[in-house]
């Protein structure tokens, strides 16, 4: 089982990729008793910093230390990477021309009956006899983080596992990895383009923008405190109202006259209502349905704002009446 006090620590850390600067000096602490999670625009640096984790790029300076222990970059190690820190690719990299068994037989470094019980928990035991290239995506997946934990990482670093998935095979890997978990104990730092599994799975979002992490913390927190613009536009629908005659409902009670600054609202933050009485008035714009919720542009005045909503009962061009549901809301 993991060390509840194992930390990764990443000081001053620069990597450039074909004279572009891919990670620009980073320092942070990764505590490895909860999932992190990275997220930031393509080509912001995230699975740089992975891979750089992981030992599997050489740093231009600084450098990663295990508990302590500087991790030794891919030109410091004839075979790279670190003993406890696990990375699974994007691209999931079986050898070719090989059975199952084989694969998973030369990678096992743990007794037999442990490894079949990982085999078992990752839904590949019916696999063996199978050869690598006969397999789905959905499959080698499977395989190639079996065969990863059967090398008993403390951290195992997923790179984009989410974005070959359909939403069934989606939902089965995020079960798969609270199993792994909960049984193995390994931690998980995660990238993904999926903002909404992020923020479900993860304990802390890291944000990354041009080799730079630009806010970390809590979900809760990035969402609803994002420290500018970019860091809101990448966790969801967002608006800032940045006059403070378009400001409404209670806000304008923690609105100074002289504010300069814009208000962060997001389509959760009001609901409907029947009442007249200390709402606002408004008319529906546009309605989209999502499943399990419907976004709607509501037009107050000039001014759109966007609501989720269970269910709607309004058409297009009806009238509407809308109520704050939040009581802190937060200034760019």
């Amino acid at each position: 089982m993991i060390d509840t006090h194992s930390i990764i620590e990443v000081k001053n850390l620069q990597l450039s990729l074909a004279g572009n600067i891919a990670i620009d000096g980073i320092n942070h602490v990764f505590q490895l008793n909860k999932n992190i999670g990275i997220i930031g625009e393509t080509g912001s640096g995230k699975s740089s910093l992975l891979r750089l984790i992981a030992g599997l790029e050489q740093a231009d300076q600084g450098a990663v230390f295990f508990n302590s222990e500087r991790v030794l970059g891919a030109n410091e190690k004839l075979i790279p990477g670190h003993p406890k820190i696990a990375y699974l690719s994007q691209h999931y990299e079986l050898r070719n021309n090989y059975r199952i068994e084989e694969i998973l037989s030369y990678n096992n470094l743990i007794e037999d009956e442990t490894a079949n019980s990982i085999y078992k928990l990752c839904e590949i035991d019916h696999l063996y006899k199978r050869w690598s290239d006969e397999l789905s995506g959905g499959e080698k997946q499977r395989v190639a983080l079996a065969s990863l934990l059967t090398q008993e990482p403390e951290v195992l670093l997923l790179d984009e596992p989410f974005s070959n998935l359909d939403i069934i095979h989606k939902r089965k890997l995020l079960s798969l990895l609270r199993n792994i978990q909960a049984v193995t104990g390994v931690s998980f730092i995660t990238v993904s383009h999926d903002v909404q599994d992020i923020l479900s799975w993860s304990d802390e979002i890291i944000i990354m923008q041009k080799g730079k992490i630009v806010q970390s913390g809590t979900p809760d927190i990035l969402y609803h405190q994002p420290v500018n613009e970019y860091c809101a536009a990448l966790l969801g629908y967002y608006q800032l109202l940045n006059n403070t005659k378009q400001l409404f409902f209670d806000i304008t009670k923690t609105i100074d006259s002289d504010n300069e600054k814009s208000v962060l609202i997001r389509p959760g933050y009001f609901s409907f209502t029947e009442s007249q009485q200390n709402s606002h008035m408004g008319t529906i714009k546009h309605i989209e349905f999502f499943g399990n919720y419907y976004l709607v542009e509501v037009l107050i005045g000039n001014l759109s704002i966007l609501i989720s909503s269970p269910t709607i009962n309004k058409a297009i061009g009806e009238e509407v009446f809308l109520i704050s549901n939040f009581d802190k809301y937060w200034f760019l």
